[in-house]
């Protein structure tokens, strides 16, 4: 086979010094064509599979991958089934401009993250302070960890209030929306309207929910007087009680009820589609290395099958085919290397008896 570093011609000139000329006269001189097209197509599956298994390996990750981002996609979709009546009704009450009725303070997601983190982390030292100051302990003990989740599970509590007054403010905001329109103090689409529906609220479920946040503050507050030590102020002691209420307050005017959309892709959708990204591009760079090595292959095999043409021609050497078509005399090479032509029929003859003599 071909390797780096040979001459061109080298291999054409190696199947003329092994190939004796009786063979040539017997087979013809497609012979040693054969045997280069048969050497190029083992060089060429060599190679293509040396680069099998790799290719195979990362065919398989983009079939998981794949499999992967489906089954995230189809559990979306059954998501967007289960809300897509509320996900439509919010879009229908933006479009008639109910936000406007509700209050509201827009901010973005990050920089809603970041605050509502930072409540969350003051609520959960405030607590954890308190709890600490009890027990009179240090800090990330038992019970300073303890009073932290306390803490959190207060903060989370408010977050549901916030919630919960922030949905009866927009049912009530939406009962005299449709109000207005129904006796014409305002004008909306009349395909619309029949659309919409507005929101219940239960009063229960809110006062409830004011009721346990409002005895956590307060037992806080408690907990942190009963523990305080002699130089700790009574209105510092008030002020770090407020922080909860505070976070409502706040959540109260980030949260949007009306910003309900389908499911998006979340993080690990988005990197799973990058990682599929890649192992796509790594196999079609793979595939093209592979397709450049066997395009070099194949383009060297056709030097030496010029090459090697080119020789058989100077030593008089033709194809069957031309044979035939010239009166069936075939050219073999003499010791000397003079061409002499051979009658067809008498080389069959001794095509036989070469053959019987073998056999």
């Amino acid at each position: 086979m071909l390797r780096r570093g040979n001459q061109p011609g080298k291999l054409a000139k190696q199947l003329i010094r092994r190939v004796g000329d009786a063979d040539v006269a017997l087979a013809g001189a497609e012979t040693r064509p054969k045997v280069l097209k048969t050497l190029e197509d083992a060089e060429v599956q060599e190679i293509r599979a040396a680069t099998r298994a790799d290719a195979r390996s990362l065919e398989e990750e983009i079939a998981e991958l794949r499999t992967e981002i489906d089954a995230r996609a189809e559990r979306r979709e059954r998501q967007t089934e289960l809300m897509r009546h509320k996900v439509e009704q919010a879009r229908l009450w933006r479009s008639v401009g109910v936000q406007e009725r509700i209050p509201q303070l827009h901010l973005g997601k990050a920089a809603r993250s970041a605050v509502l983190i930072v409540l969350a982390s003051l609520d959960f030292y405030v607590f954890a302070s308190a709890y600490a100051s009890v027990d009179d302990v240090g800090q990330f003990t038992v019970s300073w960890w303890l009073g932290g989740l306390l803490g959190i599970a207060v903060f989370f509590a408010g977050f549901a209030l916030s919630h919960a007054i922030k949905g009866s403010i927009l049912a009530r905001a939406q009962r005299q929306f449709l109000h207005a329109a129904d006796n014409g103090r305002l004008n909306i689409d009349q395909d619309v309207r029949p659309q919409l529906v507005d929101s219940k609220s239960s009063p229960l479920a809110l006062w409830l929910t004011a009721i346990i946040f409002f005895i956590l503050m307060i037992a806080g507050v408690m907990v942190r007087l009963q523990g305080s030590a002699a130089n700790a102020s009574l209105a510092l002691i008030l002020f770090q009680g407020l922080i909860p209420l505070v976070a409502v307050v706040v959540e109260l005017y980030l949260h949007d009820p009306m910003e309900r959309d389908d499911p998006l892709p979340t993080w690990r959708d988005r990197r799973l589609e990058r990682k599929l990204a890649r192992a796509e591009r790594r196999l079609r760079v793979v595939a093209a290395q592979v397709e450049a090595r066997v395009a070099k292959i194949e383009k060297l095999y056709r030097v030496e099958e010029a090459i090697l043409d080119v020789e058989q021609k100077d030593m008089g050497l033709r194809h069957t085919t031309d044979l035939v078509l010239n009166g069936g005399h075939i050219p073999t090479v003499s010791s000397n290397g003079r061409v002499a032509e051979v009658d067809r029929d008498q080389l069959e003859k001794t095509i036989k008896m070469a053959r019987s003599s073998r056999s």
